[in-house]
């Protein structure tokens, strides 16, 4: 596929986005979980989200006249960037609370939950073949992580924290595609980082403990920033011009496999049966959701 086809076939524009996406958001966790060996959570969202805002401030003043800053449009920008807030701190409080392996599971819901509302705010098709995708795509996550996996029914907490960061990324999700045409990704991603940046700056003692940063974990939080708010999730929402949230979900979900494939070439971690054979049905339920069929979405 060369690049005169992907910029003649927007079918192809949005494949080649996606991919970005998958692997931008693959590559993410790396770099996340050396900076948090030595930063605290919060301080480390507040230094991705600055990162993140760097990277994406030139190509945003490129595309500046792109937005149209309608009321309706601004107030979504406002809980775009609210809830992005609320979704990282939401991580923060699920991390500590339990392991990294639980939360991954249960935030998997915001596939399921990006699905319904975008069926009922956008009007999205939903066939039974997305279903029986993310079907098999949750069953090859849990089986990934089958040999490690614990779940305490007591710890209601740290449920609820993973259900709030599920539910409030699928929001950012669909509130993000209703003005994807009339705002563009890159411009929407400064205002709401900019705006979450701000907010975070406001509690207390927080900006004393960011001043305290090494250099060492910015370079971490900036290589993090990159591959995960700023180009994951701008090719992420490139990709909603041309596919609708459920399969676009369901296509990220295949980055934890590339997660742990980047685990076993850098830091020689072996994969255990459980893992290889979950990702095959993660694999699967992907080729399931982005199968030809005779339905045009």
């Amino acid at each position: 596929m060369n690049v005169l086809a992907i910029q003649a076939d927007p079918r192809s524009r949005g494949m080649f986005f996606l991919l970005v996406a998958i692997f931008a958001t693959g590559c993410f966790p790396l770099p996340y979980a050396k900076a948090m060996q030595s930063i605290t959570p919060m301080v480390a969202v507040v230094g991705i989200f600055f990162w993140a805002l760097l990277f994406s401030i030139p190509g945003a003043w490129h595309l500046r006249r792109k937005a149209n800053f309608r009321p309706k449009n601004i107030i979504v920008i406002i809980a775009v960037a609210f809830l992005g807030v609320v979704a990282n701190y939401s991580i923060c409080q699920a991390i500590a609370g339990s392991s990294a392996t639980m939360f991954n599971v249960i935030s998997r819901v915001e596939i399921i939950i990006a699905m319904i509302l975008g069926w009922v705010f956008l009007h999205e098709p939903v066939g039974l073949r997305v279903w029986m995708a993310v079907a098999v795509v949750l069953s090859g996550i849990l089986l990934m992580r089958g040999d490690a996996l614990t779940i305490n029914l007591d710890d209601w907490e740290t449920v609820l924290w993973a259900l709030s960061t599920a539910g409030c990324f699928a929001s950012i999700q669909v509130l993000s595609k209703s003005i994807i045409q009339e705002v563009d990704p890159q411009v929407l991603n400064v205002l709401r980082l900019s705006l979450a940046v701000l907010i975070l700056l406001t509690l207390p003692g927080l900006a004393v403990e960011v001043s305290l940063l090494t250099l060492e974990g910015w370079v971490w939080l900036g290589m993090a920033a990159f591959f995960g708010p700023f180009l994951g999730r701008m090719a992420y929402t490139y990709s909603l011009r041309y596919f609708t949230i459920a399969k676009a979900m369901t296509a990220i979900t295949f980055s934890p496999v590339l997660t742990l494939i980047f685990e076993f070439l850098i830091f020689g971690r072996m994969l255990s049966a459980f893992e290889l054979t979950g990702g095959a049905l993660v694999m699967i339920g992907i080729l399931i959701a982005f199968r030809q069929t005779g339905t045009s979405h």
